[in-house]
């Protein structure tokens, strides 16, 4: 867990966030790599000093922020910077996948806190699209010690080790205890899949099943309050339980904005 990539657009959502990666890093030792993105939608040769200006006025803002996170780099963890012209998702994708970064962490926007990860354009494209782990701090949340990861599983269960590995390397750093949640959904339900004990090997962990009518979204943030777990842990895959519990509807915008931060894992399955 030593190459973190952290996407900012200079906003206090992502100042806040980065607050908090750079606390985690300190954990582990662990290198920040900021990367901003920029790009003028246009081809036009009457823009280039446009361009030009937005790129210097990046590096700019990159390296007042840079000094202003000074006091918190004086743990042990380390920080460079990029600044890219290009659409942020793919620049985003393409840079955490093809150069090796263990995890993404991401700030999310305005007050919808977590809702932003799905609704949102940036964080949900990157959420799609990229293998590395993402992990999305609410607005306003502070780093706090990791001790309980709440780990919601569907019946699907996990198809290699890959999957799983960063959050068993989180626990066991941070000497968490992992809480399986799954939501059964009526009598057919088979449970928890044996692949999840199988592939959480290493970590300390326990399972809870419960049978609820209420939406998945509100069993899990009951789930996470009960147990003031301090991160929430799901997975990514086609058409799977992530999907589903944040399926975009009114209802489920109301619903879940979970308090704590969530890492997201991607599963092809």
């Amino acid at each position: 867990m030593k190459k973190i990539l952290f996407p900012t657009d200079f906003s206090s959502n992502a100042e806040n966030a980065l607050a908090y990666a750079i606390d985690f890093a300190n954990k582990c030792t662990g290198k920040i790599t900021l990367l901003h993105t920029f790009r003028l939608h246009s081809s036009a040769a009457m823009f280039l000093s446009v361009e030009s200006i937005m790129e210097q006025d990046a590096i700019k803002q990159m390296a007042s922020l840079i000094q202003r996170m000074e006091p918190k780099l004086r743990e042990g963890a380390k920080i460079d910077s990029k600044i890219v012209r290009g659409d942020a998702v793919p620049v985003i994708t393409d840079m955490a996948d093809k150069s090796g970064f263990d995890l993404i962490i991401m700030g999310t926007q305005g007050a919808t806190g977590l809702k932003e990860v799905f609704f949102g354009s940036t964080a949900n494209g990157v959420l799609k699209n990229s293998e590395t782990p993402v992990l999305a701090i609410p607005n306003g949340f502070a780093f706090r010690p990791i001790r309980k990861i709440v780990f919601a599983v569907d019946e699907a269960g996990i198809t290699h080790p890959g999957v799983t590995s960063m959050l068993v390397q989180m626990a066991k750093m941070c000497g968490a205890k992992i809480f399986v949640f799954h939501q059964g959904l009526g009598k057919n339900d088979d449970g928890i899949d044996p692949s999840v004990d199988i592939y959480l090997d290493g970590a300390k962990y326990s399972f809870h099943y419960e049978l609820d009518d209420a939406s998945i979204n509100e069993s899990i943030n009951s789930f996470v309050a009960d147990y003031e777990a301090d991160m929430l842990c799901m997975v990514r895959r086609q058409r799977g339980f992530l999907e589903e519990a944040f399926h975009v509807s009114a209802t489920t915008r109301e619903v879940f904005n979970s308090p704590v931060p969530l890492l997201v894992l991607h599963d092809e399955g």
